[in-house]
């Protein structure tokens, strides 16, 4: 198809990219009009097909003028991992080789639980669930007749829904001889049973989360100690395993090391946890890979290990990840978290400190939203109870593209008592409050 293109100036592109390293490219001055023929043109590298994006991760169109395909600068380097600066005041685009990112300045690290600071505070967009609401499974749902019936059903399950607004039950039932499988049911948006499933093997099945997303269809993560069955293993393993969301059949599965959860799925990968070189048994040195699997469950990259548990794993715009651990890498710090950012080639960027760890979300603008629960105080207890309590606060930090802070807020509406306000982030940047 032809469309008009007015003022090709800023949208510099070009045909063949011969070097990376200072390449400097000018263009006349002016204004035309131009047609262009757009057509689903697609770019292959090495005999792979790359999804070529803007600086915001937009996918861009590729066109053909005069006879010559025109791809933007920014959309081809990026492919190739190249750094794009545009020089307004002298009309310049300089590719180079990306500049190590320098470590980020820390933030604080509290030992003596003050309240955080809050950070720019009135950025923060935020709303609660209104009574004809509910979040549920970090899902926000209507409370509809359909949703009613599906809880009242499946009280305890793992609750989904698609985008035509049909509920998925992901659950754990019994079975004879005191042994359990995993169930998912499918219902329509009414509460009616379209289609039900159980998965396992002999021995005991559960499912510890699931995740859904239109592209690759029902994620879910679980423990398999059946030598048979839909999720058989070695005996007492995690698996990840993908469901298709019509049939409910088992597209494929992976065996994993670690991981008690679905970590991420997007609309082309599912990030998980594993050990690479052996089983963990418990005992010895700790060394956990973030993986990035295809669509089909095959293993695309993993990170280079890292000796503290991980917490929660996101992916950013244009591929780059985000992974959370429990814990910082400096041993004298009791309390936080390291952030550490990879490449879309799961190459460590950097790692910088937190001073608490918690959940992340990615955001629409390239950066991501995280949100922890941290101890205040201890609180009184009951005699006969051995553990301690603690009074929370909930804490919520958004980072922009290149991992800053931009804002933080805390919220603590159950003082002095067990209790804390769970905070749901939106890919818009806001927040909503339950």
């Amino acid at each position: 198809m032809l469309k008009e293109m007015k003022g090709f100036v800023t949208g510099v592109a070009v045909t063949l990219v011969v070097s990376f390293t200072a390449c400097i490219v000018f263009a006349s001055s002016g204004e035309q009009k131009i047609s262009a023929l757009f057509d689903n043109i697609k770019v292959l590298i090495n005999d792979s097909e790359v999804e070529l994006t803007d600086a915001n991760g937009n996918a861009v169109e590729l066109f053909i003028y005069n006879d010559t395909t025109y791809i933007p600068v920014r959309a081809i380097a990026g492919a190739f991992g190249k750094e794009v600066i545009w020089d307004a005041d002298n009309k310049k685009v300089i590719i180079n080789d990306p500049t190590p990112m320098s470590m980020s300045e820390p933030l604080p690290i509290d030992t003596h639980y003050v309240p955080l600071p809050d950070i720019d505070s009135e950025k923060v967009v935020g709303s609660t669930v209104d009574e004809n609401h509910v979040i549920n499974n970090d899902i926000i749902f209507e409370k509809t007749q359909g949703y009613a019936k599906v809880i009242e059903k499946n009280p305890d399950a793992f609750l989904l829904i698609d985008e035509k607004g049909n509920y998925f039950a992901v659950c754990r039932i019994e079975k004879n001889g005191g042994y359990s499988d995993i169930c998912i049911t499918k219902y329509s948006s009414s509460g009616i049973e379209i289609k039900k499933q159980t998965y396992g093997g002999s021995d005991f099945d559960w499912a510890s989360a699931a995740k859904y997303n239109s592209k690759i269809g029902i994620v879910i993560s679980g423990i398999s100690q059946s030598f048979d069955g839909d999720f058989a293993n070695t005996g007492n393993l995690p698996f990840i395993a993908c469901i298709n969301p019509e049939t409910l059949a088992v597209k494929w599965t992976s065996p994993v090391q670690i991981a008690d959860s679905v970590y991420h799925v997007s609309d082309k990968a599912v990030y998980v946890v594993r050990n690479e070189d052996e089983k963990y048994s418990g005992k010895g040195e700790l060394k956990l890979s973030i993986v990035k699997l295809d669509a089909n469950g095959n293993k695309i990259w993993a990170t280079e290990p890292l000796s503290q548990w991980i917490h929660a794993v996101t992916e950013l715009s244009a591929g780059r990840v985000i992974g959370i651990q429990k814990f910082s890498d400096n041993q004298a710090v009791q309390k936080g978290g390291a952030i550490n950012c990879y490449g879309k080639d799961g190459k460590k960027l950097l790692t910088f400190e937190a001073d608490c760890y918690g959940d992340i979300s990615p955001t629409n603008d390239g950066g991501f939203i995280m949100v922890s629960s941290r101890n205040i105080k201890t609180i009184p207890q009951p005699a006969y109870i051995s553990s301690i309590w603690y009074d929370t606060e909930t804490v919520v930090t958004k980072y922009d593209k290149e991992y800053k802070v931009e804002w933080r807020k805390t919220y603590d509406s159950v003082k002095d008592a067990l209790g804390f306000d769970k905070v749901l982030p939106l890919s818009d940047g806001s927040v909503v409050v339950e």
